[in-house]
């Protein structure tokens, strides 16, 4: 076991300060490490983040290389419950995999159908408004605009969404075909004030929600905030889609339970009343039904029956109207309270962080220290070079501390730190060798 624990430590070394080479079969998701029973993510024993991370910490962890502070982890957890509900059976992703799951199908089957139902009007949504935040963000940092504030953020994004409007572009992440307004916006943008966890992202956000409601009448909707906050985050664009349906399955493995045991076959039936009933309806222009619906529903005399019908309805509905108002004034009170604050825009061009640092923040204590020099009794003990005597862990051993010593950059700044990184890799080489070599004798004798 020490001598496992010894080989871990010498490859956490190199890992910390070289590439992964070509040949190397890992990936920089799992890190470096030569023993196959080694479970890491981002260099980090699995044991290690079980039971001392939440599963947010980690998600947030394997994605960006990091743990989260307790905003951005407060923050996360707003994105994934927003998005894991589904309210109801008419979003595609509810109602495919309920369908799918009235057939007989096991689950793995009917959320692979979920999956499937995912698109650019729905769920796909997000990566567009993502690529919208950053689009403008790209065109405000173009202009190099020297100490710039929360309010020219905000205005440049309602200028840069007003040409979009005039050219005819649809943008992602604004309007729902189901809701007239999606409720959750507003409810997590006034978390975020709270919370006082904004930068330019969200700047932005706040200039586009203003000019689609000014010039279309457009509120946005939940893609629209939560692409905003995971561009705060420091998420890619490309985590859009895969967030938003790693959230959403947990609504598809209830709805597929349930479909399943309480009430097989039922969504299917509902629907196929629809076509055997009303064919004629069935086979309308669902467009101008719409218009004629929503112009009905709009109307004063249809308001007046469905209050008389339905008290607890308009009940509930005034006072979700009543929390919207107070939310929208806190919001507004906020941004205006910090216009004048100034804009951090370096997060535009920082690169994402991947060198993972999950046993500093954690202060794991079961992780051995990494001497930074080598003891004088050396580094490598015999029982260690006498473990080493894999044939095929010694040449991919030589072959990683080769490509090691090619890789460091001749114009290192720091000499001396080059210096010892060299030494550091040229006496695992010669470890290699001598094990190597002890390997041949006992073969030998063999």
């Amino acid at each position: 076991m020490r001598s496992n624990r010894s080989v871990w430590s010498v490859w956490r070394i190199i890992s910390m300060s070289q590439d992964i080479p070509d040949f190397y079969l890992g990936t920089r998701i799992d890190g470096v490490h030569l023993n196959a029973e080694q479970l890491s993510v981002r260099s980090t024993d699995l044991n290690d983040l079980i039971g001392s991370v939440s599963y947010t910490e980690a998600l947030f962890h394997i994605l960006l290389g990091r743990l989260p502070s307790n905003d951005e982890r407060r923050l996360f957890d707003i994105v994934l419950v927003a998005f894991h509900g589904g309210w109801g059976v008419l979003p595609p992703t509810i109602l495919v995999p309920r369908i799918v799951a009235g057939t007989g199908v096991n689950t793995a089957q009917a959320m692979a159908a979920g999956f499937l139902a995912s698109g650019p009007y729905h769920v796909g949504a997000i990566e567009h408004g993502m690529k919208l935040y950053k689009a403008i963000a790209e065109e405000f940092v173009a202009l190099n605009k020297n100490n710039p504030t929360s309010a020219d953020v905000e205005q440049f994004a309602y200028d840069a969404t007003a040409r979009r409007i005039e050219s005819g572009e649809i943008l992602g992440g604004y309007g729902h075909p189901l809701l007239r307004k999606d409720p959750r916006p507003t409810h997590m943008r006034r978390l975020m004030c709270e919370m006082n966890s904004e930068g330019i992202y969200v700047d932005i956000y706040d200039g586009v929600v203003r000019c689609m409601l000014e010039k279309k009448g457009v509120v946005p909707n939940v893609d629209g905030m939560t692409g905003a906050i995971l561009l705060h985050l420091g998420f890619q664009v490309e985590h859009g889609t895969g967030l938003f349906l790693h959230a959403r399955s947990a609504a598809m493995l209830a709805h597929i339970i349930e479909e399943q045991i309480e009430m097989p076959y039922q969504t299917m039936r509902r629907f196929m009343i629809l076509p055997i009933a009303m064919p004629k309806l069935f086979n309308a222009d669902f467009k101008k039904l719409t218009k004629r619906f929503n112009g009905l529903r709009d109307s004063k005399v249809f308001q007046m029956i469905k209050s008389t019908v339905n008290s607890s309805t308009r009940k509930a509905k005034e006072k979700a109207a009543e929390k919207e108002q107070v939310d929208l004034r806190q919001i507004n009170e906020h941004r205006q309270a910090r216009g004048a604050a100034p804009v951090d825009v370096s997060v535009l061009t920082k690169q994402a962080e991947t060198t993972d640092r999950t046993t500093r923040q954690k202060d794991f204590t079961n992780q051995e220290d990494v001497p930074e020099t080598l003891p004088e009794d050396g580094l490598f003990s015999e029982e260690l070079i006498s473990d080493c005597s894999s044939p095929e862990l010694l040449a991919g051993a030589a072959f990683f501390l080769s490509s090691c010593l090619q890789s460091i950059p001749e114009d290192e700044a720091d000499d001396s730190q080059r210096a010892k990184t060299e030494a550091l890799v040229n006496s695992a080489l010669e470890l290699v060798r001598q094990a190597a070599g002890t390997s041949g004798k006992n073969a030998e004798v063999g």
